[in-house]
């Protein structure tokens, strides 16, 4: 009888069962060192047991080596039979027989190993228990009875070591760091072609976190511990839970290395101290970029953060983009409240300024907010002061200003990877003025959604759509920021950007109170980096009825480069007002943007 565990598998192997009968594969291994001349044939293995056997063999082993000789060739040769047997055991095979022959034919060795696997041993018997404290948890006792090797299995040595290393892992993940095999054997009988196996596991004590020990300088400690809620003293000692302590840590944005160490030497009563050790991130973070689209043009934009403003955690970030047709500053300073991982007030300043084909607007816009993270959807409630001096058409230039009160919420929800086929997202804006201070009052709400769905192998169907809706008092004093157009790359494609909507007696267009557009795309990933796609939008803005519904439709491509996606789509209007489409109609669409 053999008892305990074999020599480990050399390299990284599958174990795969291999039948006793296999049509026999050849290989053959050869060398010209100096003098010697050897080749090496292996025969009735394939797989990973052919595999094993070469890394095993000491003939391959040895036949780069310089001073390889005759005699020892011959010498690693009568070795060569166990060493091969041997290989096959952690497989199960412990039968296994080895014809082997060494002669020399023109001026070289050859070696030649016909081997006959035989049949796996078989398991009779299996001694599964826990031990310990842990030895009733749930848990532990539904994983021991999924242990992969039961009565009647094959023996394969690497199922075993890997399973038992699972059960260890898992009780230690469970709060029992002091988790050991007390017992683990297995005892074959090779003339019986039987195995049983044995594997007791003591659980130890149970352990639990007896308090979290912040080591930093930066940051008021009460305010770091507000992101430790998951994980606190009292709760188990364990890896996963440490990991969560990480986790929140490290998405705070604050620190560029949490460093955590149980302290078992300082544990009393089994509740052991957590150190957990803070490096600041670098304070202040810029980015600038480059883009182009079709609606815009060429845009520039700086990008600025600044990560840790005081004590407190505070944050600020700010935007600069610049085009030639919509140039924006924006800066924005949060306050973290509460929870800070899902609750923080905002305050921002927005200057935008805005120049269509039949409209301008220059606004300075002051927001403050509530922010927070409900049930996965991230929302916040608002209140806004606006001032705009805006023209649309022919009419005089106005200049309004709104006390606004609002809430939004949007979520999206996206597979990894950077051709998502199954995907969501949704927003949703909802504001009024009641007009006391304001130019005028107003009810907006404005809703964008879209779904991506996977069809056939490479494809995927994207449905997208916008709808708004506005009751306004004095239309004519409602600014250009809040109307709604359609048109351009993101709407309805085929026309200029915001180049749809109600008109005034010159057929300027002046933007609408609602809108309303519909999108079907496939796209078809036809190489690794590149998609094609086939697209209809649809849609129109309005005043009161939605007389007039244009349709656009075409072709594009998309390029997914490391650096983002770019896009090119060739539509053509279908249904232009007081025109025939014609091939000279195409519009081309292209955008992409650049992080540098």
């Amino acid at each position: 009888m053999l008892v305990g565990c074999l020599p480990f598998l050399a390299g990284q192997l599958q174990a795969q069962a291999a039948e006793e009968k296999k049509p026999a594969e050849k290989v053959e291994e050869s060398t010209n060192v100096g003098k010697v001349q050897l080749e090496v044939e292996i025969s009735g293995l394939e797989g990973a047991l052919l595999e094993n056997a070469k890394a095993y063999l000491g003939l391959l082993q040895k036949k780069n080596d310089p001073h390889l000789t005759e005699q020892w060739v011959k010498h690693l040769h009568e070795k060569a039979g166990e060493e091969i047997q041997q290989a096959l055991q952690p497989f199960g095979y412990y039968n296994a027989r080895v014809d082997a022959s060494l002669e020399s034919r023109e001026g070289k060795w050859v070696a030649v190993y016909v081997v006959r696997p035989g049949s796996q041993v078989v398991i009779s018997g299996v001694d599964l228990k826990w031990l310990g404290e842990g030895a009733d948890e749930p848990v532990l006792q539904q994983a021991m009875e999924d242990f992969p090797l039961q009565k009647g299995d094959a023996l394969d040595h690497q199922t075993y070591e890997k399973a038992k290393a699972a059960l260890l892992e898992l009780a230690d993940t469970l709060g029992y760091p002091d988790v050991e095999a007390k017992t683990a054997r297995i005892v074959v009988d090779p003339q019986a072609n039987r195995a049983d196996i044995t594997l007791h596991l003591n659980t130890g004590h149970k352990y639990y976190i007896s308090e979290i020990r912040l080591h930093q300088d930066f940051l008021e400690p009460d305010f770091v511990r507000r992101y430790l809620v998951d994980v606190k003293p009292g709760d188990t000692y364990s890896q996963e839970n440490l990991l969560e302590i990480q986790k929140d840590l490290i998405t705070a944005g604050y620190f560029s290395l949490v460093d955590i160490k149980p302290k078992f030497r300082e544990a009393q009563e089994y509740r052991v101290p957590v150190d957990v050790t803070l490096e600041p991130v670098k304070r202040q973070q810029y980015s600038f970029g480059i883009g182009y689209d079709t609606d815009i043009q060429v845009n520039l934009n700086m990008r600025w953060k600044h990560r840790r403003i005081n004590r407190f955690g505070h944050k600020a970030d700010a935007l600069v983009k610049i085009s030639l047709v919509e140039n924006l500053i924006q800066a924005n300073y949060w306050v973290p409240i509460r929870d800070p991982r899902t609750t923080k007030l905002g305050f921002s300043v927005r200057l935008l300024n805005e120049v269509l084909d039949d409209a301008k607007s220059d606004s300075l816009t002051l927001e403050a907010g509530y922010y927070f993270i409900w049930n996965k959807w991230t929302a916040s409630l608002y209140s806004e002061l606006k001032y705009e001096q805006f023209t649309a058409g022919v009419a005089d230039s106005v200049a309004a200003s709104f006390l606004s009160f609002g809430g939004r919420v949007e979520r999206a929800h996206f597979e990894q990877g950077n051709y998502p086929r199954r995907a969501w997202s949704l927003f949703a804006d909802l504001r009024v003025s009641p007009g006391l201070i304001s130019s005028t009052d107003y009810v907006r709400t404005h809703i964008r959604g879209k779904v991506y769905l996977p069809v056939f192998q490479e494809g995927r169907l994207i449905l997208a759509s916008e709808l708004g809706l506005a009751a306004v008092g004095d239309y004519e004093k409602y600014p250009n920021s809040l109307r709604f157009f359609a048109g351009g790359d993101s709407s309805v494609r085929g026309y200029d950007w915001k180049t749809l909507g109600p008109e005034d007696e010159k057929g300027d267009v002046i933007g609408g109170r609602q809108v309303a557009t519909a999108t079907i795309e496939y796209n078809h990933k036809v190489a690794e980096q590149w998609v094609a796609a086939g697209f209809v939008d649809a849609g129109n803005a309005f005043n009161d009825r939605l007389d007039d519904v244009y349709i656009g439709a075409g072709v594009g491509v998309r390029w997914l480069s490391p650096v983002g996606t770019v896009r090119l789509d060739f539509a053509w209007p279908l249904n232009q007002k007081d025109k025939s489409t014609e091939f000279s109609d195409l519009r081309l669409h292209f955008g992409f943007e650049v992080l540098l």
